[in-house]
């Protein structure tokens, strides 16, 4: 449930009540409670990337992009736009009291900001704007607006930056209503800006301004001049802080002089504000390798000569000094990785031989079942190890899991085992299963270079794995009877004519239960927390959550083909209806595409009539693995029963999904963007009769009408309201669409980092 009363938007938020106190210190602006709006949102993204996969130095990615939020709404320096675009996969939150010249006839303002580097050279951003009156009983103006900026190619060698943006893409409120055109680039230690933008004046028909360095002490002062404004001010910004995923702060004071207002009255005011930039996904995070020291190819090749190729030659490194070569991580001034852990040399038995091949499996499943995975079952087909599992314990990414079941499996397989296939089930039905070639993978385990390994990695959905294979024991291994999931269920109001921010906090408390092959009961508690007072007691009041048993469902998941996957749920939904849903996803072989079909039919049940809901939609996902990047385009019929296209674009960054989308019905047309992120730990409790987990996946999403300038904005309640799945396919059975093996064999360096992390079992003796 999101939606928003003229000009405003809805958000589904999670809140971190400790980082919010904690940047509420950083910030020296009012002290309210939707001052923190942006540190709420932010909270989670810190805690999200604090495990993070390999990746250059935040020092690489800071040198290619702007880093902090000008307050017009973009990239930039104090108030204007960048020729650069935030770099790919940065996410930035900022707020700041700047109000120009040409609002003086207000007396203060409060500015949230966001942006994320969405693709290389594209970056979107949204602005909160909220100016209070000079007198109290005065009107004041508040603007929640969209901006989209695109940096251009270098063409030749001496072209400076140049990017192309549109502020306040779509409103009815259309205070920063602009389209700009920027150059900037660097002249011996000084770094420019020339633009020309038309629209509202808050820019200026052209604008400029000049930034110095201050030494190396990360701090700056900048001049600048936009339209008839001239400001100056010092920006400083903070070194990572490995604490917080590596993020960084960058505060910014500022002063106007030599300014009028648009009535001629001189204009000097004061300016502060503060952004939080996270270095998401694999842009700016730097993940070391485990404290165990990792074999060299060398150590391992000698160690098991029965796997296969040839020894690879030593690297110069290794020969200078005693000690495996490790996969290290990236260098830092003072610091030599490979002599971090020379003196710790692994000691490798060798492999066990052919006769005590049933000792060897029943190693690897007393291994993985100690990691947490259950339904464990290991079994031999020639010379191929046939692993079977399922996994509750790794709930951020399948991808953990998958990694300590194949380290496992290739590290203990006797010796004439050549191909490693691990298969992922879920309520016991094979989902997918990953195939390694045994000698490469041990080399890649030992020294990191996956490239060898990848091309002999293959990947099948619905694997045949039982077909004539001699298992260690026939019976699955144990596994936990009944699982508690807690996740926060928020609906929001942003920017309203009413207020800046209102909500609505519940936590959803939900059970599932296997029951057969596929089978699954699932059902979800919903407890309110907290409330604004708009939405307790005022006019907001038809927002509030309902406490109680909001869904009851059995659900069953079967393949109709080998790449055919069907889910049917049936059951009581939202408190009230009873009724079915049912998700078909076809996975198109060759492709990593997707095609997916969902129909819901629910009814309601009164005394002498009944209602009925029905809805769908039918898409293609067109996926693009070098860039984690998708593009969902379909059909969907909505909950109200107007109906319409939609399109999606969606990019992981590591475990946290962006999106920007569109979806327009016979009735308006609306965008939006949302956040995904996983609120759970990359290594949950182990399983047993019961345990306790969070969502390895949470979506926050803005949402607002898509207006004409001097139009309202205003959502009409009912349309364009989706009805999701209640158990979906992609986030209950396919790692939320993550699949495919140009996804796994991309994330092979956090397989492997897993598989080191999570288990003792390369430097053990057996």
């Amino acid at each position: 449930m999101y939606g928003n009363i003229t000009s405003g938007s809805a958000v589904r938020v999670p809140t971190t009540v400790s980082l919010v106190r904690y940047f509420a210190k950083l910030i020296e602006l009012k002290t309210s409670r939707r001052n923190l709006y942006c540190a709420v949102l932010a909270s989670p993204l810190i805690t999200a990337t604090a495990a993070a996969q390999p990746a250059t130095p935040p020092q690489a990615w800071l040198s290619t992009g702007g880093t902090s939020l000008a307050t017009s709404g973009s990239s930039g320096t104090l108030n204007l736009p960048d020729g650069r675009t935030l770099p790919d996969g940065a996410m930035v939150f900022g707020v700041n009291n700047y109000l120009g010249p040409n609002f003086a006839q207000f007396g203060d303002a409060e500015n949230y900001q966001f942006a994320l580097g969405l693709l290389p050279h594209l970056e979107i951003s949204a602005r909160l704007a909220e100016m209070s009156p000079v007198e109290s009983g005065k009107r004041g103006a508040r603007d929640l607006s969209a901006n989209v900026k695109f940096m251009l190619p270098r063409f030749f060698r001496w072209q400076p930056d140049i990017a192309l943006g549109v502020n306040d893409v779509s409103g009815g409120a259309a205070y920063f209503k602009s389209t700009y055109l920027v150059a900037s680039d660097r002249l011996g230690p000084v770094r420019w800006i020339a633009g020309v933008a038309r629209g509202e004046d808050y820019l200026g028909n052209y604008f400029a301004s000049a930034e110095v360095p201050l030494w190396r002490s990360g701090a700056s002062v900048i001049l600048e001049r936009n339209g008839a404004a001239n400001n100056v001010g010092l920006r400083y910004e903070s070194p990572a802080v490995p604490v917080l995923a590596n993020a960084r702060f960058v505060a910014t004071a500022q002063r106007a002089f030599a300014t009028s207002t648009p009535a001629g009255k001189p204009y000097a005011r004061s300016a502060f504000g503060i952004n939080l930039v996270i270095p998401v996904g694999e842009n700016g995070r730097i993940w070391d390798v485990p404290a165990r020291p990792a074999p060299s190819a060398v150590a391992v090749a000698q160690a098991y000569p029965q796997a296969g190729a040839a020894p690879e030659p030593a690297p110069a490194a290794a020969a200078a000094a005693p000690g495996p070569v490790l996969a290290a991580p990236p260098r830092r001034a003072g610091m030599d990785a490979n002599a971090a852990y020379a003196s710790k040399q692994p000691v490798l038995p060798p492999v066990a031989p052919p006769a005590l091949a049933g000792d060897a499996m029943a190693r690897i499943r007393d291994a993985l079942v100690a990691a947490g995975l259950e339904r464990v079952r290991i079994g031999k087909r020639g010379a191929e190890m046939v692993v079977e599992y399922e996994n509750h314990r790794y709930n951020q990414n399948e991808v953990d899991a998958i990694g300590v079941a194949l380290g496992a499996a290739v590290r203990l397989a006797p010796a004439d085992i050549r191909t490693v296939s691990v298969v992922t089930k879920r309520a016991g039905l094979a989902l997918y299963g990953t195939s390694v070639e045994r000698a490469s993978y041990l080399r890649f385990l030992g020294n990191g270079q996956w490239r060898e390994a990848q091309s002999a990695l293959s990947f099948q959905f619905r694997p045949k794995a039982g077909r004539g294979v001699q298992w260690l024991d026939v019976e699955e291994g144990p596994r936990g009877y009944s699982r508690i999931r807690v996740e926060p269920r928020t609906v929001h109001f942003v920017g309203t004519e009413k207020g800046l921010l209102d909500y609505s906090l519940a936590a959803s408390v939900q059970t599932i239960v296997p029951a057969w092959t596929g089978a699954e009961v699932y059902t979800n508690y919903v407890q309110t927390v907290a409330e604004s007072d708009d939405v307790a007691h005022g006019f907001l009041g038809w927002a509030q959550q309902r406490n109680g048993l909001r869904t009851a469902v059995l659900s069953q998941a079967i393949w109709l083909t080998d790449s055919i996957v069907n889910v049917t749920s049936a059951g009581k939904y939202m408190y009230d209806l009873d009724g079915v849903q049912n998700e078909s996803t076809w996975f198109v072989p060759g492709t990593g595409d997707q095609v997916r079909v969902q129909y819901s039919h629910l009814r309601e049940q009164f005394r002498y009539r009944s209602d009925h809901i029905e809805a769908g939609l039918v898409s293609y996902m067109w996926n693009y693995a070098p860039l984690n990047a998708s593009v969902e385009a379909g059909y969907q019929r909505y909950r109200g029963e107007d109906k319409g296209p939609f399109l999606q674009v969606s990019r992981w960054f590591g475990d946290v999904q962006a999106q920007a989308y569109l979806k327009k019905s016979d009735v308006e047309m609306r965008i939006g963007f949302g956040l995904a992120m996983p609120l759970t730990p990359r290594k949950g409790m182990k399983p047993g009769w019961t345990h306790v987990e969070g969502t390895g996946s949470y979506m926050a999403r803005v949402e607002t009408k898509y207006a004409r300038r001097g139009e309202c904005n205003c959502i009409n309640m009912g349309v364009v309201e989706e009805l999701p799945m209640v158990y979906g396919t992609r986030a209950n059975y396919f790692n939320q669409g993550r699949i495919g093996r140009e996804y796994i064999v991309r994330q092979m360096p956090r397989m492997r980092n897993a598989f080191l992390e999570y288990t003792d079992l390369m430097n053990q003796e057996f």
